[in-house]
């Protein structure tokens, strides 16, 4: 600073006299020194007390603080704080993973409506005991089948609330039976079932439901994220303005000691001249002490801001930009604002995040109160099933009577299939089915109880509406007050 003087500069005054090198009497002695005898200030010469002395012989206080390279300058606008903020934020990459882990869950509910397909193939050996002559166990009294069996199904749930099945099951079965016309024996069978709700599950079910408690959430996500960046924004701007404060304060601060020191040089020339009771020079001396403590306060406070905004830009503990000293570039000027009471107030309201996931809550909140009112009906569905049958196989050899066997049915498993898909051989049912539970005290209570929350959410709405009513009232006298007393 041009009003500086060097840390290390000469005492400020000499007196003209022999003793200019004594100290002051009350001056706690250097370490190995034996004390001065104490003596009444009245009778203490004057040429004593202007003498040279460690009480006024200046030392500014250093600029250094821990962990900061004062030579490596990072000057930055409050612009590149806020984009270094939100690619780095912990806070904000830790938002991000919450959405993406929303989305994730909106994937696994829709993962309901996956079609399953299944299939197995086995193969079976059985013995029985016959009692009848028709069941041609001969002399053995048994009868031996073996069963080759190869099954396939297609499962799919319905956005109706329905469901889908079909089956596909495919057996070959081999025989000692004399009684058999046909061995082996290929019988294919294909069968379609489709049932569909008309009451309970109709609208609404327990996959519909949770596909859409999981829309709603990912957007409560994303307002949350928004929230997040918008708190991150706010704090560096808090935290850039703070530096420029600490900054400021500590020049002002050592502007101030400079002062001190010079109102201390003027008290000892007055002094010198007799003019000035020796004893001001001690109410002086402990005011110079008191501006440097201030110095040394206000270092500690550029540091404190200085990390908290470097805590929001910087995402490694291990980045060399930690012992950079941040010097900010934007000026700290008064910006006029026009706002109205009226306008802020619907501004705030129609803005304010934490309001709009307040209403996220409500919706997933109706989204239960409809599923849990849907299961309060009985439940009532509708089906409908259809198959059809193959058979095809070589004819049995017997020595017995000649068994005639119709030709479509001689052949190998594709003369099977070919009879399966002629429908000749069809099956079909259809119906309704019907339960509901003696009390459904279980639907009626989960009813209850989402009525009961949307209530609750309602009510903490508006007070959160008037709680932000409130604030922007304190921000706009806040933001009036603090003009007055800038223009003051």
């Amino acid at each position: 600073r041009p009003s500086a003087k060097p840390a290390a500069a000469a005492p400020v005054a000499a007196a003209p006299d022999a003793k200019a090198n004594e100290t002051f009497d009350d001056v706690p002695p250097i370490q190995g020194q034996a004390p001065n005898p104490p003596q009444d200030p009245s009778t203490t010469p004057n040429n004593q007390l202007t003498a040279t002395s460690p009480l006024i012989t200046f030392v500014d206080v250093p600029a250094t603080r821990v962990g900061v390279d004062q030579a490596n300058v990072l000057s930055l606008t409050m612009h590149d704080a806020i984009k270094m903020a939100v690619a780095n934020n912990l806070s904000i990459e830790i938002s991000k993973f919450d959405v993406r882990s929303s989305e994730y869950d909106l994937i696994s509910a829709k993962g309901g409506y996956d079609p399953l397909l299944a299939a197995d193939i086995g193969f079976t050996s059985a013995t029985f005991p016959v009692t009848s002559l028709f069941q041609g166990g001969g002399t053995d009294a048994s009868v031996t089948q073996k069963e080759l069996a190869f099954n396939a199904s297609f499962q799919r749930l319905l956005e109706s609330g329905g469901n889908f099945k079909a089956t596909f099951n495919n057996t070959r079965e081999t025989t000692d039976s004399t009684a058999s016309t046909l061995n082996p024996i290929y019988r294919p069978t294909l069968t379609l079932d489709i049932s569909q709700p008309l009451m309970r599950n109709f609208k609404i079910d327990s996959t519909r439901r949770q596909i859409k408690l999981a829309k709603k959430q990912l957007d409560l996500t994303d307002v949350q994220f928004r929230q997040q960046v918008i708190d991150t924004i706010t704090s560096v701007q808090r935290a850039y303005w703070d530096l420029v404060y600490a900054l400021r304060n500590e020049q002002i601060q050592r502007e101030s000691v400079e002062l001190a020191r010079v109102q201390l040089e003027n008290n000892l020339r007055q002094v010198e001249a007799g003019t000035l009771a020796p004893i001001e020079l001690r109410s002086t001396e402990s005011n110079l002490e008191l501006r440097k403590e201030f110095v040394i306060t206000a270092l500690q406070a550029i540091t404190t801001a200085e990390n908290t905004l470097k805590n929001l830009m910087f995402n490694d503990p291990g980045d060399p930009m930690w012992f950079a000293r941040i010097t900010p570039v934007d000026p700290a000027g008064l910006v006029p604002t026009g706002a109205d009471l009226d306008s802020s107030m619907k501004a705030a309201v129609l803005n304010r995040p934490e309001l709009t996931q307040l209403k996220l809550r409500t919706e997933l909140k109706q989204i239960d109160r409809e599923f849990f009112k849907n299961q309060l009906k009985p439940q009532v569905d509708a089906f409908f099933q259809y198959s059809l049958r193959g058979t095809a196989g070589s004819p049995a050899i017997s020595t017995g009577n000649p068994v005639f066997v119709p030709e479509q049915f001689i052949g190998g498993y594709g003369r099977s299939i070919g009879t399966l898909f002629s429908t000749d051989f069809p099956t079909y049912s259809v119906g309704v089915r019907f339960s509901f539970p003696i009390g459904n005290n279980v639907a009626e209570a989960n009813f209850g109880r989402t009525e009961a929350e949307l209530r609750q959410l309602d009510a903490e709405q508006r007070r959160m509406v008037q709680s932000i009513q409130v604030e922007v009232r304190n921000a706009l006298q806040s933001v009036d007050a603090a003009r007055q007393r800038f223009e003051a």
